[in-house]
């Protein structure tokens, strides 16, 4: 049995369609086996924008932090490793912290991230 997922319900993404970064808010949950929400349902988000939708698998969200949890230090960027969806990332060569704020399917594949000083980069993901 697969244990229950509460993803994040606000993140920052860059939507596809106003072609810029904005807010947006978890819509719905589709869970796979019509029963539990798990980290294998499709989560729909809102752009609070143009009001478009766009789906994520749960595989590749953060979960919805506790309220005790401490902030947790970014995810050194290596670009055989797999990232989430508003994960904090450092990428060790540019000496820089980003925010994935999107994901692009493929073999490899990709994730947006909102650096902090250079903006938006494309970098790889799953090379191996």
């Amino acid at each position: 049995m697969s244990l229950p997922f509460v993803p994040v319900e606000n993140l920052e993404i860059y939507c596809r369609f106003c072609d810029k970064i904005t807010p947006a808010q978890l819509d719905r949950s589709i869970a796979e086996n019509g029963r539990t929400v798990d980290r294998n349902s499709t989560f729909e988000y809102l752009c609070g924008k143009c009001l478009k939708t766009f789906c994520f698998s749960g595989k590749d969200l953060l979960e919805q932090p506790k309220s005790d949890t401490p902030e947790s230090p970014p995810h050194e960027y290596a670009p055989d490793d797999h990232f989430l969806v508003g994960e904090k990332i450092f990428h060790k060569k540019w000496k820089e912290s980003g925010i994935v704020i999107g994901k692009d399917k493929g073999s490899p594949g990709s994730i947006l991230v909102n650096f902090e000083k250079s903006g938006v980069k494309k970098l790889i993901e799953d090379l191996c």
